[in-house]
């Protein structure tokens, strides 16, 4: 895929001290994360001038709770508790903090943001690690999560339902570590072997990532031959996803776009936003998984995406 005259929003910043979200603004974050790195300490948001901190202090499919101005709540599939949950903080200028909260918070969020068109980044902190499995089987080389939940949609994000016929659809994975997912979301979709296109993320937040992710799906890949199509867009970078999804989009212009967002946090991110401003109807495949306590170390860099600057180039 080539990135030559397609702009990257994007900044990156070392630590998240070096960090800071605009004066007037808005940072929305999760407060009670399973990982360190989801964390905002009050000494770094003390540092920070004129900025209203939003915690979201509970989420599940259905609902989230934050603290402004008291205590609320805000039903996810409510456009009506989504609007006026970004209305109450009284700016135009707004940080989505992904880091900590689950696909199925975040995703509507930036929908409803988007749409009442505020001007939205996204925040997204890096791992410095992930860890292992202490018994590794096959596929399953690190440790990350309890089990999956199913597949449903995304809340704001509905299924499109079964192709007219099997053929027409294209289903591309987003990849991460965990083999078991992709092999999972295959055999419910059941798409043509000829059709699934599996994504690496390449660069990978560290260098070997990469071999990770492939030695993680490698049985499912061979089983299918999926190995055959496999793309790449960098992980920690939500437009070049973006731009991978518009080419493959023109090369299967019939077809139902089906996309698995089981990788990076960034890919999803890409993912979700191609599914918002393409004209093409897409369907977001999502599996739930119950993610374990402490299954990443540490923090890397912060990454800052302007995703609202993506409205101009869409088309």
């Amino acid at each position: 895929m080539q990135l030559r005259n397609r702009p990257i929003f994007t900044s990156v910043f070392q630590t998240l001290s070096a960090f800071k979200p605009s004066p007037d603004s808005a940072y929305v974050f999760a407060v009670a994360s399973i990982e360190e790195r989801g964390l905002r300490s009050v000494q770094w948001q003390q540092g920070c001038d004129d900025v209203v901190f939003v915690p979201i202090t509970e989420q599940t499919d259905l609902a989230f709770t934050f603290q402004h101005n008291g205590d609320g709540s805000a039903r996810l599939r409510s456009g009506v508790d989504l609007r006026h949950f970004w209305r109450s903080l009284e700016r135009t200028r707004v940080y989505l903090d992904i880091t900590g909260l689950e696909h199925s918070v975040w995703a509507p969020l930036l929908k409803s943001a988007l749409s009442m068109g505020l001007h939205v980044f996204c925040v997204y902190l890096e791992p410095e690690a992930y860890r292992f499995n202490r018994s590794p089987r096959e596929g399953d080389i690190f440790d990350l999560s309890e089990r999956i939940k199913g597949l449903a949609p995304i809340p704001g994000f509905a299924s499109l339902g079964e192709a007219e016929h099997e053929d027409d659809i294209t289903f591309v994975a987003l990849l991460g570590f965990e083999g078991v997912r992709f092999k999972y979301c295959i055999e419910q979709i059941q798409p043509p072997r000829n059709k699934i296109i599996p994504v690496i993320g390449v660069p990978g937040f560290q260098p070997e990532y990469p071999f990770y992710t492939y030695d993680g799906n490698r049985p499912i890949l061979d089983e299918t031959e999926a190995w055959k199509y496999v793309r790449f867009a960098r992980a920690n970078c939500p437009f070049s996803l973006f731009y991978l999804l518009q080419d493959i989009a023109t090369q299967h212009p019939l077809d139902v776009l089906k996309i698995a967002t089981i990788g990076t946090k960034p890919h999803a991110l890409g993912a979700v936003l191609f599914s918002l401003l393409s004209p093409r109807s897409i369907e977001l495949v999502y599996d739930h998984p119950i993610r374990k306590a402490s299954r990443t170390e540490g923090s890397a860099r912060v990454l800052l995406y302007e995703v609202s600057a993506m409205s101009s180039v869409a088309g």
